[in-house]
């Protein structure tokens, strides 16, 4: 496995995201939310890879106690837990928003968590001292290690960016999605040191479906598929290749996830991970020039 450094942390490229271990989640899933075994065998099997990041949130469904079940199972534990909350949290009385934390880290059986992250960024505009507070509260009593938000647009980002609260920013990025590289958010968060975690690299597989099942509601990306499915024959590799190495090869200093639901897929993409190369100049212009502008009726999930 390859590795990240953030101030003094060692971070693996690759951190799972475990939304579907506490709901059916995604577009391509057809195997429901998995059971406690089977994400026992998952957690074992990334781990023992090298993997050391788990991402969950309060509004995972049960994935958080599903996650410290297993935790709890091990004895050695270097695992990194990143949870996220809705950011109206912020807003509760001092008492209730640290219980609301507390929570969270007792039900991931950890002692406190590598990140925390807002959910949303609807606070971000009205920021103050009594947020701030907050957080800082939190770092004093080794709750969190570090504070951060998950972002949708640009005009987030920004915020996020000159938020000195902010040290962890969670951004959409994808082949279908270039606004991170059209924007230069890589590049400006290294410039702040924030770190970057990389969301929806598949499009909650979207990119990777059988384009005969694509529903009738996301016709219009089926001619975008058709062009990516085309583009990675061309190249000799397959779509789920050529989306990882994509992203890996222009977000160098970001962690990206993945999601899986089965052992088998968990094993797929870790051998993927293993195997890609980085594109080279050409390709990467010729894939701007041809998914530089997909609708964002096609690569915001939101909108579908």
């Amino acid at each position: 496995m390859k590795y990240i450094t953030y101030n003094t942390e060692k971070i693996s490229k690759l951190s799972l995201g475990t939304v579907q271990f506490g709901i059916d989640y995604g577009i391509a899933n057809n195997n429901g939310q998995p059971r406690q075994n089977d994400v026992d065998e998952i957690l074992n099997y990334v781990c023992s890879k090298g993997i050391n990041c788990l991402d969950t949130a309060q509004g995972y469904g049960n994935s958080e106690e599903v996650i410290g079940k297993y935790l709890k199972t091990i004895e050695y534990n270097d695992i990194s837990v990143v949870s996220k909350v809705d950011s109206k949290e912020l807003i509760l009385k001092e008492i209730n928003f640290i219980d609301s934390i507390k929570n969270s880290i007792s039900k991931l059986e950890v002692d406190s968590l590598f990140g925390l992250l807002m959910h949303n960024s609807n606070l971000m505009n009205q920021w103050n001292d009594e947020f701030s507070n907050k957080v800082s509260l939190l770092k004093e009593k080794k709750m969190i290690k570090y504070f951060g938000v998950s972002i949708y647009t640009n005009d987030e980002f920004d915020m996020a960016l000159n938020n000195e609260d902010i040290d962890i920013i969670q951004v959409p990025f994808n082949i279908f999605d270039q606004r991170a590289l059209h924007n230069k958010w890589f590049e400006k968060a290294k410039n702040k040191n924030k770190l970057i975690f990389i969301r929806s690299i598949y499009l909650q597989g979207l990119l990777l479906m059988d384009i005969n099942k694509i529903p009738d509601k996301l016709g219009k990306a089926k001619q975008h598929l058709e062009a990516l499915e085309e583009y990675s024959q061309n190249l000799r590799i397959t779509r789920n290749e050529l989306c990882l190495s994509y992203v890996n090869t222009i977000a160098k200093d970001s962690s990206l996830l993945f999601g899986c639901e089965t052992l088998y897929q968990a094993k797929q993409n870790l051998d993927t991970f293993e195997n890609i190369k980085d594109l080279d100049e050409n390709n990467l212009k010729k894939i701007d020039d041809t998914f530089g502008n997909v609708s964002e009726s096609i690569y915001n999930p939101t909108k579908w």
